[in-house]
């Protein structure tokens, strides 16, 4: 018996999500005007803007890592954050040895071989393009990323290194443009500490919400339209600026592209959105002939339930009780 040899190689585009759906709505693709098309990349990317509501997507959580600043209160998350899972404040060990500088580079002499496991800019100018790059000899170097920073003079960016190897020298290079920066900070051994998550009621009801420290521990998610807000318990200081914040997010899917472009869901939920498209065509499709559109919810609601109960990652779980207030 023959087989492709091949597995999740097939491509399935925009295009073809919507024409499975509208034949499950008896609707020929070759029917489907540009109008129907419109409607249809409309009414999907409000059926994956709405999955979040219906739990956690696995593929949508990212690590993120945000800078602090001296006196300032807050973060604005990135758009589409749906909500914080994580968050941690880390500070890390710097390692520092002869440093020489460059219009694009900064080299760092350990003199013994020693491991970089992060690397924050604090920029003078709009950042440009970097590579960090570590070397055993000084004169052949290995990049161990590439990075496009998005940052303007007096801001920080920081990025944990793919891979953390000890190595005598380290260098952050300008691909292009200048380096222009008032500090480079290298860094090992970090710690991390969880922080306490606030609801509005106790964050409003702190009596000195301007009280300033080195180490921020408790947080209010600010919901807002666009990008929720991290507001923060106490305020960072000066010291806290070479600490940051670690966060695990969960975002909203990608938007929809073009009909020729791919979705951003994994192959075990394509059955589940195609079945929710049909289920939401239905109405909008006038030709749709109404006795499909029960047999349609039942299948969708059938469909997003399989997805749903598949969609975890099969980690054992601990549970401790405390049970303290109740012995002696």
């Amino acid at each position: 018996m023959a087989y492709s040899g091949t597995i999740s190689q097939t491509t399935f585009n925009t295009r073809r999500v919507i024409d499975n759906a509208a034949r499950r709505c008896r609707i020929p693709a070759q029917a489907l005007t540009a109008e129907y098309l419109e409607d249809a990349t409309d009414t999907l990317h409000l059926l994956l803007s709405e999955l979040p509501n219906h739990g956690l997507q696995l593929w949508t959580i990212e690590k993120q890592i945000y800078p602090l600043y001296e006196g300032v209160s807050a973060i604005t998350t990135d758009a589409g954050t749906v909500d914080i899972l994580n968050s941690n404040l880390r500070s890390l060990q710097p390692v520092t040895g002869t440093t020489t500088d460059t219009s694009t580079t900064r080299t760092v002499d350990f003199t013994n071989a020693t491991v970089v496991s992060t690397v924050g800019v604090k920029w003078t100018a709009a950042a440009v393009p970097i590579a960090l790059e570590r070397s055993d000899d000084g004169a052949t170097w290995t990049t161990v990323q590439t990075e496009t920073p998005s940052a303007s003079a007096g801001e920080w960016t920081w990025y944990d290194l793919a891979s953390s190897v000890a190595a005598r020298y380290f260098r952050v290079r300008a691909t292009s443009g200048t380096l222009s920066f008032s500090q480079i900070y290298l860094g090992n051994t970090p710690t991390e500490i969880p922080l306490a998550r606030l609801n509005r009621d106790d964050y409003t009801n702190l009596p000195n919400k301007t009280f300033q420290s080195n180490r921020p521990l408790q947080f209010w998610f600010d919901r807002q339209v666009s990008q929720p807000v991290m507001r923060f318990w106490p305020i960072p200081n000066a010291d806290a600026e070479t600490s940051q914040i670690v966060l695990w997010r969960q975002r909203q899917i990608m938007d929809v592209g073009t009909l020729t472009e791919e979705i951003e869901v994994p192959q075990r939920w394509y059955e589940a959105v195609v079945a929710m498209l049909a289920s939401k065509l239905a109405l909008e499709i006038p030709e749709v002939d109404v006795s499909l559109i029960p047999l349609l919810d039942q299948r969708a609601a059938q469909a997003m339930y399989m997805a749903r109960m598949e969609e975890r990652d099969n980690s054992p779980m601990r549970i401790a009780p405390n049970i303290s207030m109740y012995t002696a």
